[in-house]
């Protein structure tokens, strides 16, 4: 005897079709993940871009410093350094690396002391003991300098050695440092 019965035509395992102009829920679900995975790509480059500049701009101020503090070195030197024989490219060397209020000072100085630094015949070497940049970005810098300058003249022609400790302000100006103050500590 073989069983017969009736198979329900109305029962299926298929979703209805979503009405006209609207998602179904899986669809809906389907799309999520890769609007999640693009928003974390995109949040991932906003970090690393801001990572990135933020680094670049740490290594423009430590470049900066660096060339502030070469700079100090330069000038204390320069200041420090002279020569009866070639007074003119030892002053002039100091003026066109000077800037504002300072540099209309330095000359002045400068101008004041040259006739007594030809009549007797004085000379001045300096030496770099200690520099470190007190503060400083890519647009000031305060370097402070130790140096030993080792002055003769006429009047005392064995060697004196004066230590001397300078607060040197730096200006980045024009593609490089001038100098904008110098004070003597």
């Amino acid at each position: 005897m073989t069983d017969t019965t009736a198979v329900d035509d109305t029962t299926t395992d298929t979703v209805p079709d979503p009405p006209p102009g609207t998602r179904s829920l899986r669809d809906r679900l389907k799309r999520r993940p890769s609007a999640v995975v693009l928003l974390g790509v995109v949040a991932l480059l906003a970090v690393l871009g801001g990572g990135s500049f933020t680094l670049w701009q740490n290594q423009q101020t430590d470049r900066a410093r660096t060339s502030a503090l070469d700079a100090g070195r330069q000038y204390a030197t320069d200041l420090a350094t002279y020569s009866y024989q070639d007074l003119d490219t030892n002053l002039s060397l100091v003026k066109s690396n000077s800037v504002g209020e300072f540099a209309g000072q330095y000359s002045q100085v400068a101008s004041n002391l040259r006739d007594m630094i030809v009549q007797y015949q004085a000379t001045s070497s300096a030496q770099i003991v200690q520099a470190g940049l007190a503060s400083g970005d890519q647009d000031a810098a305060e370097v402070l300098v130790f140096l030993d300058q080792t002055v003769t003249n006429s009047n005392s022609p064995d060697p004196r050695v004066d230590r001397n400790r300078m607060q040197l302000s730096l200006v980045h100006e024009g593609g490089g440092w001038k100098l904008s103050n110098v004070q003597l500590l």
